[in-house]
């Protein structure tokens, strides 16, 4: 789990509709701290997945300095982020790998009639390779996804089965529900969404992700984060009582 502590929102507290919420600058400040790191979790998902995956990780490779070590600010190599192509290459030589990110140019989706408006790609969070078979997903930090993202996400779902299907391959698509523990507790309004759902711990399985270890290491920051939120109340609390005794 990412740190309340290290979140670094940014823009003026004082033109955020978190303060015009409780005109309180400390109050404010702790919200907008505590809503950047629940966006930042997914993020960090990501990386506990590529950690804990048993297959080839393949993406943009990093700069090394002279003494072989990486540099503390990642640099990375140009023209070594995996496409579509390096997909294909790995399906086709049978090798299993997981590609954290990868880009879909709009030349490849020119070939099978798609244009993309305003685009030069489209960028995937997370395909597997696995016994002759491509998993394509969404990966979702909660129990719940919005009507307008997971639309979208169809959209480009059905765009790139069609790609895909240019060259005979017919992958599956998942949206994953990281922590959703019932698809039928899922809260999906969209009615196409609901073929793609799966969760965390089901698709886990698939990939042969350590699902429950994963998430208990992901949950060591859950007590510093309490201890933070308590700190951070207590100096709000004595703010208050300081200014209305």
């Amino acid at each position: 789990m990412s740190l309340i502590i290290n979140a670094k929102p940014k823009g003026n507290i004082f033109n955020s509709g978190y303060f015009r919420l409780v005109e309180n600058e400390r109050m404010a400040s702790l919200f907008q701290a505590v809503q950047s790191t629940v966006i930042t979790n997914g993020t960090e998902l990501e990386k506990f997945i590529r950690d804990y995956s048993i297959y080839p990780i393949v993406e943009k490779k990093q700069k090394m300095k002279k003494d072989g070590t990486l540099y503390a600010t990642p640099q990375y190599i140009k023209g070594t982020s995996p496409t579509f192509k390096t997909v294909i290459e790995y399906y086709n030589k049978g090798i299993n790998a997981y590609f954290p990110k990868i880009k879909i140019s709009a030349d490849d989706l020119k070939k099978v009639g798609v244009e993309l408006s305003g685009k030069k790609n489209i960028e995937l969070d997370g395909v597997w390779v696995k016994d002759n078979e491509i998993y394509i997903t969404e990966i979702k930090d909660g129990a719940a996804l919005d009507t307008k993202k997971s639309d979208g996400e169809i959209k480009m779902f059905k765009l790139l089965f069609k790609l895909f299907s240019f060259y005979n391959i017919n992958p599956s698509f998942f949206i994953v529900l990281w922590n959703c523990k019932d698809i039928k507790d899922a809260s999906i309004k969209s009615t196409e969404a609901k073929d793609y759902i799966i969760t965390g711990e089901d698709f886990s399985k698939m990939v042969q992700l350590e699902f429950i270890r994963l998430n208990r290491e992901r949950q060591l920051d859950a007590v510093e984060n309490y201890k933070y939120c308590i700190e951070k109340m207590r100096e709000i609390v004595k703010e208050y009582e300081e200014t209305n005794n």
